[in-house]
């Protein structure tokens, strides 16, 4: 059954719902609407990696996340609760007040990543990128970009299972929109179904990204391509929906069961 995680971005910045009035009143009213509407978890970010995005301090990310967090456990107590960073010390605070799921959007999961996972019996998200979010555009030259890019994945997960992860624990994510051109976004989206027999559960992040759009749209402008895109990935066997709009990709996920 393929499941949906609801965005929160507790950030001022990020490319569609950041705000600086992202408060914590805010951000649990936007999570109490994603429950209501069937959201299977929440994905809580507190740094954007969208493409020239800045560097947040390690300590500012822990400040936006964790009174979401532990305010999140507590209303909910059996919700999956995934935590989108690069770093591992947001990675370990988050862990220890209440994140269910880490969501590693470095690309280069450490060891010691691999063993908070373990030691919380969590799940990890391994994701596909290259460099960082400042220059990572610039790092789009692929030779072959379906392979080198399950290559990668299939590296990522042999190390995970070296440190004791087992691949129930994982959860793979190609990367859509880092380090990755327009047209080799969509090759991918029409390929997702070639990374299907690494073994893992297959997370797809695309909601309203750029490579959506048509013409001079902005990100408020791209539900129809971001709906259109999630009936490809489901169809390719996409396991998880990481989405900013639940209602509609939960209406979308429901017909889609029943007809298919």
């Amino acid at each position: 059954m393929t499941q949906l995680w609801g965005i929160i971005n507790a950030t001022p910045d990020s490319f569609y719902d950041g705000n600086p009035h992202n408060t914590l009143e805010v951000l649990l009213a936007r999570a109490q609407t994603f429950v209501q509407n069937g959201a299977d978890a929440l994905d809580i970010g507190g740094e954007s990696t969208r493409p020239g995005s800045a560097p947040v301090g390690q300590l500012e990310e822990q400040n936006r996340v964790l009174p979401l967090i532990q305010a999140l456990r507590a209303r909910y107590a059996a919700l999956p609760l995934s935590l989108d960073t690069r770093h591992v010390a947001v990675a370990k605070a988050g862990l220890e007040n209440g994140a269910t799921i880490i969501n590693d959007v470095s690309g280069n999961p450490s060891p010691e990543l691999f063993s908070l996972v373990r030691k919380h019996n969590a799940q990890l998200v391994l994701m596909h990128t290259r460099g960082t979010p400042q220059n990572m555009q610039t790092q789009t030259n692929y030779t072959d970009l379906l392979a080198e890019v399950k290559d990668f994945l299939a590296q990522k997960i042999a190390q995970a299972q070296q440190a004791g992860l087992q691949k129930n624990q994982l959860i793979i994510d190609v990367g859509f929109g880092f380090a990755k051109t327009r047209e080799q976004n969509y090759e991918l989206l029409r390929n997702l179904s070639f990374f299907k027999d690494l073994g893992v559960r297959l997370l797809v992040a695309l909601s309203r990204k750029s490579f959506l759009s048509q013409g001079a749209d902005s990100p408020q402008d791209r539900l129809p391509q971001t709906l259109c895109a999630h009936l490809l990935a489901l169809q390719q066997g996409a396991d998880i929906l990481r989405v900013h709009d639940v209602k509609e990709t939960r209406q979308l996920l429901n017909f889609y069961q029943e007809a298919a």
